[in-house]
């Protein structure tokens, strides 16, 4: 996996790389990388890895949902590289100031909560419509294929991974999750 994660890192500088990436390896334009297409990738990247077994073990680490096929999500999860020290403190203190309860899960509740004053100033909307915004908010973070609704920490920090994967600068970083967020972390 890591000589793999290199050999595309060496020629990408942003997840929108890694993106084309995906789509050059979906030949047939599914929206999913299917094993045969990993394989002649593999074998055209002279890895080093020729045996179908190696190469399905490696498929498999990719396929986290087990549906023998890779959608996007699943391979920019395996690509990202990871956050630094200073960005995942970051990551769990806005995490933890937005968890009100500490059940170390984010619900329309912790948000209602947490941004009570701001949604007081507008008092056009009635409670169904920022109920519902709130949870089309939470929604952005929830995995795919396990939406419930609630956003547990690691569903947060696989979010944030992959905004921090797009930003070079651990300032800058911090700098956006508190403009998301409007917080001071």
């Amino acid at each position: 996996m890591e000589l793999f994660r290199q050999r595309l890192l060496e020629s990408t500088t942003k997840q929108s790389d890694f993106i084309e990436i995906f789509s050059a390896i979906d030949r047939d334009h599914s929206g999913r990388i299917t094993f045969e297409e990993f394989r002649q990738t593999i074998k055209s990247l002279k890895l080093g890895i020729q045996n179908d077994a190696d190469i399905k073990r490696l498929f498999q680490q990719f396929d986290t949902t087990n549906n023998g096929q890779i959608d996007l999500d699943e391979f920019l999860k395996q690509l990202r590289p990871p956050m630094s020290e200073r960005r995942q403190r970051a990551v769990l203190n806005l995490f933890n100031s937005i968890d009100v309860n500490k059940d170390d899960q984010l619900t329309v509740s912790d948000l209602k909560t947490k941004y009570a004053a701001q949604l007081k100033t507008n008092k056009k909307k009635s409670d169904q419509a920022v109920n519902q915004g709130l949870q089309n908010f939470l929604n952005k973070f929830d995995t795919r294929g396990k939406e419930d609704g609630i956003i547990d920490k690691d569903e947060f920090i696989g979010f944030c991974s992959m905004l921090s994967a797009t930003i070079k600068d651990d300032i800058y970083f911090e700098h956006v999750l508190r403009t998301l967020f409007d917080i001071h972390l």
